[in-house]
């Protein structure tokens, strides 16, 4: 009986917390820059967050890993690989996203999400460029003792990069408004995210970025990230609804790319988040 109410504990301060803390980050950049990331993503993570920044990305991938809100149980993972394709046919990649709730070795819950995307430049001259994205989801669900649950979503995205220095994107998330679920159905996440990164020299970039959840409110974020000297980069990000206060770094080896973020809520415990990428090319 002891250990039933354990689970039961466990699963819904889960859910209570992931519901309240929309905390589902796949990048560590994009976390420490507040998660103002949908008009500088041009990494393999693009795929999550704007698939039209994939026309920047080269060949690379990128693994992340993060224990929600500091609970042990709960463990965020996440895999990204990008492929430029030949003859200016754009970048492919694929993509996982899986948040596990465990209990002495029991799987309790498991989200995940699988994504094959596309982003390609539509338009481009000496100092603007447009670009187009798009990807598809397949939603997962399984809980222990229950069948599982999947659905299907697609993401849309674009940017638009004018005189080499600022950006404007938007990204739609789960466009098609895809449900879960038979007789009771849950709604998929549905956000709209407008965003500017704007890059006042080379090695500076501050992004400000609104998104609508269109089942609640509207969330601000803004960033800033610096590269003081080639090796490291330096980031720093608010988020408000829920107010985060964000703080990161990367180091660059060759190919190599480490990326973390720390993430303060007032009221939930912090997250760290880790990143691990390399660069075939």
């Amino acid at each position: 009986m002891k250990k039933i109410l354990i689970i039961t504990i466990i699963i819904i301060q889960s859910a209570l917390l992931l519901a309240v803390y929309d905390d589902y980050q796949p990048s560590a950049v994009a976390r420490g820059m507040g998660g103002a990331f949908t008009a500088v993503a041009n990494d393999a993570n693009a795929l999550f967050y704007n698939p039209a920044g994939l026309s920047s990305a080269t060949f690379g991938v990128k693994f992340g890993f993060a224990n929600l809100n500091g609970q042990e149980y709960s463990e965020y993972k996440t895999a990204a690989l990008g492929y430029k394709l030949p003859k200016k046919l754009g970048t492919l990649a694929v993509g996982a996203r899986m948040m596990d709730v465990d209990f002495e070795d029991t799987s309790l819950m498991s989200e995940q999400i699988w994504s094959l995307g596309h982003g390609i430049i539509l338009l481009k001259d000496i100092h603007s460029e447009i670009s187009l994205g798009y990807t598809g989801n397949f939603y997962n669900l399984s809980m222990d003792g229950e069948k599982d649950d999947s659905a299907i979503g697609l993401d849309l995205g674009i940017v638009a990069l004018l005189q080499g220095r600022t950006k404007f994107a938007f990204a739609v998330t789960n466009i098609n408004k895809a449900k879960m679920g038979n007789e009771n159905q849950i709604d998929l996440p549905n956000k709209l995210a407008l965003g500017i990164a704007y890059t006042p020299y080379d090695m500076v970039t501050t992004s400000i970025e609104l998104k609508k959840d269109f089942g609640n409110e509207t969330e601000f974020m803004g960033g800033v990230e610096a590269r003081p000297f080639e090796p490291l980069a330096i980031r720093f990000g608010v988020h408000q609804n829920p107010a985060t206060y964000n703080a990161g770094a990367s180091f660059y080896i060759r190919n190599l790319e480490i990326d973390y973020a720390f993430s303060y809520h007032a009221v939930l415990p912090a997250t760290h988040y880790f990143n691990l990428g390399y660069n075939f090319k």
